[in-house]
């Protein structure tokens, strides 16, 4: 009868530790809403595009979207979902998603459109009502020769707060 209560108090013993040692997971989260000088959060609103521009990877490729007639806004939530309206003088596109600081360093979007976990990486700079992304190569696409095919590109995205 004591080996029974013996192995019911081990058994007991370790649920406890198995459960006190269980974390929502929370805690380990890279995604954060602040990074090094600002917060996603403070993003929130309405902003109007006074730069959008494609260089293509190779350097053979140039695309001003303003200069070419086209227009982009970029609406914020608090909670860092967006939505990224580009009108090209020929149609738009519509892009979704949630910006984030990944370690509350490194400026990241995890666009709907891309594999879960697969987020593209940004420089970012908040100056007042003015917000600037600057992507590397391979952060967009954009068909610079219209063949109908997308080439790769970097992308360089300014917008103030409407």
């Amino acid at each position: 009868m004591k080996w029974k209560t013996l192995l019911l108090r081990t058994m007991a013993v370790f649920v406890i530790f198995f459960i006190a040692g269980c974390d929502s997971g929370n805690g380990d989260d890279p995604k954060t809403d602040c990074g090094p000088s600002y917060c996603i959060s403070d993003l929130a609103g309405t902003w109007n595009a006074t730069e959008l521009t494609f260089s293509a990877c190779s350097g053979e490729g140039f695309f001003d979207l303003i200069a070419e007639g086209g227009s982009a806004s970029l609406v914020i939530q608090t909670n860092g979902r967006f939505t990224l309206t580009v009108t090209f003088p020929d149609g738009s596109e519509t892009f979704t998603g949630r910006m984030y600081f990944e370690d509350s360093t490194f400026f990241a979007i995890q666009f709907d459109e891309d594999p879960p976990d697969d987020p593209t990486y940004f420089g970012d700079t908040l100056s007042g009502n003015t917000f600037r992304l600057n992507g590397g190569p391979e952060t967009a696409e954009f068909d610079f020769n219209d063949d109908g095919n997308d080439e790769c590109a970097s992308v360089d995205l300014t917008v103030v707060k409407s």
